[in-house]
């Protein structure tokens, strides 16, 4: 896997913490955890799509 996927990929892991953190804010019934587990998963989701551009814009200088 190479640097570049690394880093997206933890990006996504991110978000999928933003997604149980949420689910366990639902199941708890505590509101507040649960719109913090939305604001992780928005947060991975921004990241993941400004490091892509990122990430095409430099592979693309090289070429």
């Amino acid at each position: 896997m190479s640097d570049e996927m690394k880093v997206l990929f933890r990006q996504l892991q991110l978000a999928g913490l933003g997604i149980v953190i949420g689910a366990v804010g639902l199941l708890a019934d505590r509101m507040p955890i649960f719109y913090i587990g939305i604001g992780v998963l928005l947060l991975g989701i921004a990241r993941f799509v400004m490091l892509k551009k990122y990430i095409r814009d430099l592979n693309e200088k090289k070429d």
